[in-house]
């Protein structure tokens, strides 16, 4: 805990630079550039301290997202904005990923990056029932725009889950997506809360070449999902 309090000055300014970097992204899908967020990051923590364990989790102050790359070690992911229902998650290891209604909707730093997202629905989801989700994606490093993906959505039956040592009596929801337009398909998993639709912990799919993502809530924003 003692780095990242050391660190909240410049933690402070990172989350700023971000925040500007993202409202002068627009709306549009093409317009994101997210390879410019990625270069504002690695040059703000050059200097950066070690990220916190998992174990410190629990104490920060702040509204925290547990990210697991592949099954690797989890990191820590720390609320840099939280506007109109898009959250900007940043972190010590020049990571930085954006959710809005607990799905994954941009990443930055991963080498595989998803540099757009547009959905005609942004409305919370009624995840209790089966249901499609379209939306299109941008994907820079491939030279991909606009890339139309269709998603089935099944709920499987409540399944309890444990973050930090507390268990969240969860609806666990499975998609099965597709996208004609480049051969791609792909499978996601997501807990929810059948009472307020939040979701506590993701396993998705955000790149045709791209790692698996894990991501759980260890400290929930003050804002509902």
């Amino acid at each position: 805990m003692s780095s990242l309090h050391s660190g909240s000055g410049r933690s402070c300014r990172v989350g700023v630079a971000l925040a500007v970097l993202l409202l002068t992204c627009g709306c549009s899908s093409r317009g994101s550039d997210w390879m410019s967020l990625y270069t504002a990051v690695r040059v703000s923590w050059e200097n950066r301290d070690a990220p916190a364990s998992l174990g410190d989790a629990a104490a920060i102050p702040y509204a925290t997202l547990g990210i697991r790359i592949d099954e690797g070690r989890e990191q820590i992911l720390v609320l840099a904005t939280d506007e109109s229902g898009e959250r900007l998650w940043t972190s010590g290891t020049a990571v930085a990923l954006s959710t809005r209604n607990g799905r994954i909707i941009r990443t930055a730093g991963l080498g595989t990056d998803l540099t757009g997202f547009i959905t005609g629905n942004d409305r919370r989801e009624d995840w209790t029932r089966p249901h499609a989700y379209a939306w299109t994606a941008d994907f820079r490093d491939l030279g991909l725009f606009s890339v139309s993906v269709v998603c089935d959505v099944r709920p499987v039956g409540i399944d309890p889950i444990v973050i930090l040592g507390k268990q969240f009596d969860t609806l666990k929801v499975e998609e099965t997506c597709r996208s004609e337009m480049i051969g791609w398909s792909f499978s996601n998993t997501y807990w929810v809360s059948p009472a307020t639709g939040r979701v506590w912990r993701s396993i998705e799919h955000v790149h045709p070449k791209g790692p698996t993502i894990e991501i759980e809530l260890l400290r929930p924003p003050l804002s509902q999902d």
